[in-house]
C-alpha cells in the first residue's frame, strides 16, 4: 500500500496540496510567509515528524494561522520543479519563504517544534 503522509490533523499543520509557484503566488496574494514540507513517502524522518511534530497543537496555531503551508512530495512532478530551483539533498527539508517569495530559510532534516516556532516567530518581527 502506498504510504500516505498525514498532512492535515485537527490540532497541528494544515498543508494544502500546491506546486511551489501556485503556493509563492498565492503567499504573496495573501501578503503571508510560506512553509514547504518537502517530503517522500520513503523517508522514515519525514513519517516521524509527521507524527511526533507537525501534529502539535502548538504548531498548528501559529501556522495555520500566520503562514501558508504546503506539503510537496519530492518524487511528485511538483517535487521535481521545486529541485530545480532549490536542490533538496536531505528528506524532509523545510523551505521557509517571506511574502515577497525570497528563500529565508531552509532547514535540511528533521526539526523540534520549538525550532519550528522559532523561525515562525521570526516573520513577526
Amino acid at each position: 500500500m502506498k504510504y500516505k503522509p498525514l498532512l492535515s490533523s485537527k490540532e497541528g499543520i494544515n498543508f494544502k496540496g500546491l506546486t511551489l509557484h501556485e503556493a509563492l503566488e498565492t503567499a504573496k496574494k495573501e501578503n503571508k510567509p510560506l512553509f514547504v514540507f518537502a517530503h517522500a513517502s520513503w523517508c522514515p524522518t519525514c513519517k516521524q515528524m509527521e507524527k511526533e511534530v507537525l501534529v502539535k497543537k502548538e504548531l498548528g496555531d501559529s501556522f495555520n494561522e500566520d503562514l501558508l503551508n504546503v506539503a510537496i512530495d519530492i518524487d511528485s512532478p511538483a517535487g521535481k520543479q521545486l529541485q530545480q530551483s532549490y536542490p533538496i539533498r536531505a528528506t524532509p527539508t523545510l523551505l521557509f519563504f517571506n511574502a515577497d517569495g525570497s528563500l529565508k530559510k531552509k532547514v535540511e532534516g528533521s526539526a523540534s517544534s520549538d525550532e519550528l516556532l522559532a523561525v515562525a516567530a521570526s516573520f513577526k518581527k
